[in-house]
């Protein structure tokens, strides 16, 4: 009978191990940079104000709704702020709907369309140091682009976790080493398996106080001060699902994947010239696309309005 029993309870405790074992969530699949790349363009959008530019990234579909995540800052003034979404159609932010994350330096805006754009998976599993790491944003030009005439053209570039600030600044906490210029605040930073995993909205520059205390000089502080040195801070995308709901946001209406991130992929290299889906020649030309849009659908109401007058006023002659 003791044998029965002592064997009864080491099948017990196989089987217990057992369903460990199973339910334990496998690692996401590794994909080439390359396909992380495809991933990120069609859920990366350009944000375009009055006062400048920023980035964002759609993280959910409600009917013809979308909602795109993105930093405060970006859209702060809340004047005459469109979008561009992958397939370079303009849309109208609505300001009334513009929603700030309290504490942290991140927003959510909306835009509303009838056609099908697709939404970011957002990953909860731990980031860690030496993680490899993508961002997708749109950058305003820089001199040498300015100096070629040259469009806008999004920006892919590969990275890795590089640290942690032990104190969040603003909400931003992940350091990595990707480059990134102005105009990509709060564009997606991506892991390997192509999940938004933080937001990004600052780079660092040189202490400009360190350096005039160190004896440097008022010109090499002044331009010291306007280099960044190489590293970039997000928001993890952590600290905006525990405060999604104060938006308004379900985390059940997210594509959330709670597997953990997955070894790097084949390594991603840029191409010798920006796919065609990457450029835009003229930005404002193409956002003025949208008021062209409402012009034309302006006067589909007016002619509509017309013909029902002129069906009104032979009603009219008829008695009818």
């Amino acid at each position: 009978m003791r044998t029965h029993h002592h064997l009864a309870a080491i099948l017990t405790g196989t089987a217990v191990v057992s369903a460990i074992v199973i339910t334990l969530p496998s690692a996401a699949r590794a994909l080439p940079g390359t396909q992380v790349n495809d991933i990120a363009r069609e859920v990366t959008v350009l944000i375009s104000g009055e006062q400048g530019q920023g980035s964002g990234v759609i993280i959910q579909r409600n009917g013809n709704t979308y909602s795109v995540l993105t930093a405060y800052h970006v859209i702060s003034s809340r004047e005459g702020f469109r979008l561009l979404t992958a397939d370079q159609q303009p849309h109208k932010i609505d300001a009334s709907k513009i929603r700030r994350v309290a504490g942290v330096d991140l927003a959510v805006v909306e835009f509303t369309s009838d056609k099908s754009y697709s939404v970011a998976k957002i990953a909860t599993s731990k980031t860690n140091e030496g993680q490899d790491v993508f961002v997708s944003g749109w950058p305003s030009n820089g001199a040498v682009g300015r100096e070629a005439g040259s469009g806008l053209i999004r920006q892919f570039t590969s990275g890795s976790i590089s640290g942690f600030l032990p104190k969040p600044y603003n909400g931003y906490s992940m350091i990595y080493t990707n480059v990134t210029r102005a105009g990509m605040s709060g564009c997606p930073v991506l892991d390997t398996a192509g999940r938004v995993v933080g937001i990004h909205g600052m780079g660092d520059t040189e202490d400009a106080k360190k350096m005039r205390e160190s004896g440097a000089s008022q010109e090499m502080v002044s331009v010291a001060s306007k280099l960044k040195s190489g590293f970039n801070y997000a928001v993890p995308i952590s600290v905006f699902l525990k405060k999604a709901n104060s938006v308004g946001i379900s985390s059940n209406t997210l594509q959330i994947d709670q597997s953990p991130a997955p070894e790097a992929g084949a390594a991603y290299t840029a191409s010798n010239q920006p796919d065609p889906r990457d450029k835009i020649d003229n930005l404002q030309a193409t956002l003025n696309t949208l008021n062209d849009i409402k012009k034309t659908a302006d006067g589909v109401r007016e002619g509509a309005d017309s013909i029902q007058h002129g069906i009104n006023s032979i009603r009219g002659l008829f008695g009818r």
